[in-house]
């Protein structure tokens, strides 16, 4: 049976549009702190989990990729998770863009059918109340109406 045609609806927060349902959601959301000047936001991507590779390999593996990528990296903690009952695993790492220091606090979250990631950032030195607001914003996850856990 040929999909070409069949739509799916893709939903957005200003509504939704039909589109093939073969088509894959790749867009990064990115959402700005409003004192832009200090350089925080918290975007979420989305990734698709390859057949064979177990959510925990799946983290690891886009880990090493990532510190392979960027400059001065270092890793500060990981911690293997649960949030609404989906596996996660949470990186806590540093590294040198060209305007000076990053630090990032990511949490990937294995939902049914992908993996979504969440990122904390900060230009220079994440405080510790930023990172508690960075991950007290990731607890607050809810899935759609029509996702289950992946257990």
């Amino acid at each position: 049976m040929n999909n070409t045609h069949v739509l799916a609806p893709f939903h957005f927060n200003q509504g939704s549009v039909m589109l093939p349902a073969s088509w894959q959601d790749a867009s990064i959301l990115v959402l700005n702190s409003q004192d832009e000047k200090n350089g925080t936001s918290f975007t979420v991507s989305r990734d698709n989990l390859p057949w064979g590779l177990a959510f925990s390999q799946f983290a690891e593996r886009e880990m090493t990729a990532i510190s392979k990528q960027l400059k001065d990296y270092e890793a500060i903690t990981h911690e293997s998770g649960e949030l609404n009952n989906f596996e996660t695993e949470t990186f806590e790492f540093r590294w040198r863009a060209p305007g000076g220091p990053v630090h990032q606090l990511m949490m990937m979250l294995n939902v049914p059918e992908q993996v979504l990631i969440f990122t904390g950032t900060c230009q220079g030195e994440m405080t510790a109340t930023q990172r508690e607001q960075m991950l007290a914003m990731m607890a607050t996850f809810q899935p759609r109406d029509g996702q289950t856990d992946n257990g």
